[in-house]
């Protein structure tokens, strides 16, 4: 029988207010959507405030939108300097924000097949609110993380494999338009033209991603709940202890690992270590700040860097490596 390991402390630090950081920029009334780090280590806030306007399709019902950018100091674990970006009056509902070269992805996770065909999904908008490009990503967009070069991976979820709003509907006067995410797992140039596709692992939904230091794609899928390291020529496949997390951060070592709890205990966060194909015995890790215990409403895991947003209203930060130390 494996030993019961006691759980360990999860140190972070204090990135923004953000009740205060709403007060300060007229965002009293937004929601915060997502929240990220860039590839170049800046944190990122995507603000939503609803226009008054409705519309029969919810999907395209405008929204003004507001990207922050805190420039992070993750050594002293500072926040630097904070940029507010207005991207105005959208007419799309959009749940991610990457930062895509110097220009941000803004990107929704659904979108339909219609008669003039698929919606546009992913916008690319630069730092004054031009909108530069438009195209699409498929329907039922569960995570996204983009690399240094611009590169973007998007993951699915069921819907995004099976279809809906359109896609994989025999009965549609369009005839049969295959899901673009059926193969589960993608990589697009920034432009949106595919760069691989998933072609090994038959995934019905994409749980979690995250890239680690060398930007290598790890990603954790249902149904066979593996944890799976790509360099989008070879694979390499870990069992795990646990099912159904959602988010996940990969140490510089590639050894350790931090994963959201999943079902069902999805609230609470777990060390495991990496034991030859298999993530080894799992550890509870506590968030704290200055040893006291954070309740966490969301985070966002990728590589070694993280963000939780407390309930008390303070965004936290942390750094995989320095909680191994």
């Amino acid at each position: 029988m494996n030993k019961v390991l006691k759980p360990k402390k999860l140190p972070l630090f204090s990135i923004v207010n953000l009740n205060h950081l709403r007060r300060e920029n007229q965002l009293e009334d937004a929601v915060l959507t997502d929240i990220s780090v860039g590839w170049n280590q800046n944190v990122y806030l995507l603000f939503e405030q609803t226009s008054g306007q409705k519309e029969k399709d919810w999907i395209k019902t405008p929204s003004v939108y507001t990207v922050v950018e805190i420039k992070v100091d993750w050594i002293e674990q500072k926040a630097l300097e904070i940029k507010q970006f207005p991207m105005g009056l959208l007419q799309f509902q959009f749940h991610f924000l990457r930062l895509v070269k110097d220009n941000f992805l803004l990107l929704g996770a659904r979108c339909a097949y219609r008669e003039s065909g698929p919606d546009h999904n992913a916008w690319i908008i630069n730092r004054d609110g031009t909108v530069l490009s438009r195209f699409c990503l498929g329907d039922g967009i569960q995570n996204c993380v983009v690399k240094s070069d611009g590169s973007i991976i998007t993951g699915y979820f069921d819907e995004g494999v099976y279809g809906n709003y359109g896609w994989a509907d025999l009965s549609s006067p369009q005839g049969y338009v295959p899901p673009i995410g059926e193969c589960g797992l993608i990589a697009w140039t920034h432009d949106g033209i595919p760069l691989w596709k998933n072609k090994m692992h038959s995934i019905d939904d994409c749980y979690a991603i995250s890239l680690d230091e060398k930007e290598n794609l790890w990603f954790y899928y249902y149904n066979a709940f593996h944890l799976v390291r790509t360099d989008f020529k070879t694979d390499d496949v870990f069992d795990m202890p646990l099912e159904g997390s959602e988010a996940f951060s990969v140490a510089p070592s590639g050894e350790k690992f931090l994963f959201q709890g999943g079902y069902p205990k999805n609230h609470k966060f777990y060390f495991l270590t990496r034991q030859g194909s298999r993530l080894g015995q799992k550890q509870e890790a506590i968030p704290t700040f200055h040893e006291s215990k954070i309740s966490v409403e969301c985070c966002s895991l990728s590589g070694s860097r993280m963000l939780f947003q407390g309930a008390d209203g303070v965004l936290y930060g942390g750094v995989f490596e320095r909680s191994e130390e």
